[in-house]
């Protein structure tokens, strides 16, 4: 059952796929190279929930052929994707938090299939972070330290909240330059390094790298929606990232 699953994932274009207790994990590779810009990786291409749900339904579909009842879990609702990627063996953590794959670095989305079939689940990775120091010493707002993550002072959570920002939080947005998210924890890991760009056609069309302030401050709302709404950094609405782009650029 198990290869027939992974084969199915193949012929999808799922090249990474792992059993944990009760899930079918698959891994979706981001990763385009070094292009500048002031959007998070993650972020340019069409929403990734989009792209992983609907290859997650296709697969799916197989699983139904073994009459399992099954749901699609990415990124949301109350199971930890990360945690289950780890339980199916397919990467390792990071001291930034962050699971690693080797061939993807973390450079990935996680999805899940929730299932109620009776499969082995795989071995988690035993392998290590090399724990350089690299991500700590770099990070923009010292939110790593000790091998855990203090989530209020990471930028690219800062670049995400709603309202007003404290003084540190805005100056972190100006100096850095960016209106959604941060990269630099993975640009400086040596576990990103040697790896190709992603196979995965949706992650390399329609990418929108920089916004500027005057791209959208002219759109309504639902503008805004119309235009961007395919982009996972769209979900926080038009004010914010604006609010965003206006502190660097009026600088």
């Amino acid at each position: 059952m198990k290869e027939r699953i992974i084969q199915k994932a193949k012929e999808l274009g799922i090249e990474k796929t792992g059993f944990s207790k009760n899930s079918v994990v698959a891994l979706f590779p981001y990763f385009v190279g070094n292009e500048d810009g002031n959007i998070s990786m993650y972020a340019r291409s069409i929403d990734y929930h989009i792209v992983a749900e609907e290859k997650l339904k296709q697969l799916a579909e197989g699983l139904r052929e073994f009459g399992a009842e099954t749901e699609i879990h990415v990124d949301k609702g109350k199971y930890n994707d990360r945690q289950a990627a780890y339980e199916a063996g397919l990467g390792f953590y990071g001291i930034n938090g962050m699971l690693i794959s080797p061939g993807y670095g973390s450079y990935f989305f996680i999805g899940q299939i929730i299932h109620n079939l009776d499969i082995e689940p795989d071995t988690p990775d035993d392998r290590e972070c090399l724990s350089c120091g690299r991500c700590e010493r770099e990070c923009p707002g010292k939110a790593i330290s000790g091998g855990k993550v203090n989530t209020d002072k990471c930028l690219s959570q800062i670049t995400q909240k709603r309202g007003e920002l404290t003084e540190s939080e805005q100056l972190l947005i100006k100096t850095k330059g960016t209106c959604w998210g941060c990269d630099i924890c993975q640009k400086v890991c040596p576990h990103n390094r040697g790896f190709g760009t992603t196979a995965i056609p949706e992650f390399l069309q329609d990418r929108i790298t920089t916004l500027k302030a005057e791209d959208i401050e002219g759109l309504s709302n639902k503008e805004f929606k119309e235009k961007y709404g395919r982009y996972a950094f769209s979900w926080r609405g038009k004010s914010v990232i604006l609010r965003n782009l206006r502190l660097y650029e009026e600088e």
